[in-house]
């Protein structure tokens, strides 16, 4: 497994074709870049504090892939909806609506995602509030148990966890990935609120709604569950965990300095 490290931040492009080494072109024309290099630079395994953070006049993102580093994703732009961010080894992520919609620098990459049927999450929030309140969880064990599906036997533990739910609605999307080559893939899609709960992102306390999307496609015998935590009040997603490729960990985002609107 590929080890991912995002603690130095530069930018690249999301695409490139150009014969040229896109990443030394853009580091010498934006100077910025060695002043956020001064703020973290040497501290791979350093804990990422709200101070550095807010020292870094980019929107940014802490990712983990897996059982690997946490580390900053920086904001490189935002076009249509569509935020794209990258981190210091040229991992690429684009997140629309608080889901990843396209990644490029891993092992296995999302290279299309129909996402025209996922559901709005404010739109759950609106239709679901007052049902979510009364959902009302703190770190019970169901939670726990909800987030630590055992690596090895994922398939069945999620298959238990359907059981029992009540869901919104179900939808599907199509995907595309990279390795092994996988070209329109159908997973159906089961959108649940699990209620009202808090969350921490760098010492600072969010009251949200975990909405939770069980994935699955019978032919390949993969089943997910991606979870959303997301403020009730914008229907911004502030924290996840997603898993885009069956031969990928679950990615955990948070967002830690969020974008200007």
């Amino acid at each position: 497994m590929r080890k991912f490290f995002f603690t130095v931040i530069i930018i690249v492009p999301l695409l490139t074709s150009c014969s040229s080494n896109p990443i030394t072109d853009i580091v010498r024309e934006n100077l910025w870049v060695n002043t956020i290099q001064r703020v973290i630079y040497g501290y791979p395994d350093f804990p990422i504090t709200r101070d550095m953070v807010e020292n870094i006049p980019y929107a940014s993102l802490r990712v983990k892939i897996g059982k690997g580093p946490a580390g900053l994703m920086i904001l490189q732009k935002k076009e249509d909806n569509i935020y794209s961010w990258v981190s210091k080894d040229s991992v690429l992520f684009q997140i629309k609506n608080g889901r990843i919609i396209r990644t490029s620098g891993l092992t296995n990459d999302l290279i299309d995602y129909f996402f025209d049927n996922d559901l709005n999450f404010k739109k759950i929030i609106d239709e679901n509030l007052n049902k979510a309140f009364a959902l009302k969880k703190k770190d019970s064990k169901y939670l726990r148990d909800l987030l630590n599906c055992p690596a090895k036997d994922a398939s069945n533990c999620n298959r238990e966890l359907i059981e029992g739910t009540t869901y919104l609605r179900t939808t599907n999307r199509m995907i595309s990935l990279s390795n092994p080559e996988v070209r329109a893939l159908e997973l159906i899609v089961k959108t649940a609120q699990m209620g009202i709960t808090k969350i921490t992102i760098l010492d600072r306390e969010y009251e949200v709604m975990l909405i939770k999307e069980i994935t699955y496609n019978r032919k390949i015998d993969w089943v997910n569950q991606n979870f959303f935590w997301v403020d009730p009040q914008t229907g911004k997603v502030r924290k996840s965990i997603q898993q885009i490729a069956p031969n990928l960990p679950p990615i955990l985002i948070e967002v830690t300095k969020p974008p200007s609107e």
